[in-house]
């Protein structure tokens, strides 16, 4: 059984409103095999971390529809309690092999690859 951990994050944009309920912040996981020696071995993922203000904010200025693949929505944005979230949806993505792991986290996050 393929166990994959996250190994780091990286925070690659943010936008901030005049409210601290107002952001929004785009993020890198970093996301590894369980017991890999190689710490550059991993699988980059995107997420988007939005607040329920912001996200409202954008659907009534564009009138679009949004899908949710990849988007982590909190009224409070903290680093640990994301990272804490990340690994906890890595614990349902234990698969019998890579490819397979991969394709259960690409429920949540957005596989680096696909793009």
């Amino acid at each position: 059984m393929i166990i994959p951990v996250l190994k780091g994050i990286d925070v690659m944009c943010d936008d901030w409103g005049e409210e601290p309920d107002d952001f929004y912040v785009c993020l890198d996981a970093y996301i590894g095999e369980e017991g890999s020696k190689n710490p550059y071995e991993y699988e980059l993922f995107r997420f988007h971390i939005i607040s329920p203000k912001r996200l409202a904010k954008n659907l009534n200025d564009t009138l679009e529809i949004d899908i949710g693949r990849g988007y982590l929505i909190t009224s409070d944005y903290s680093l640990p309690r994301i990272e804490s979230k990340i690994k906890q949806l890595l614990t349902n993505c234990r698969r019998e092999n890579w490819d397979e792991v991969i394709h259960a986290i690409s429920r949540y996050g957005i596989w680096a690859d696909e793009s």
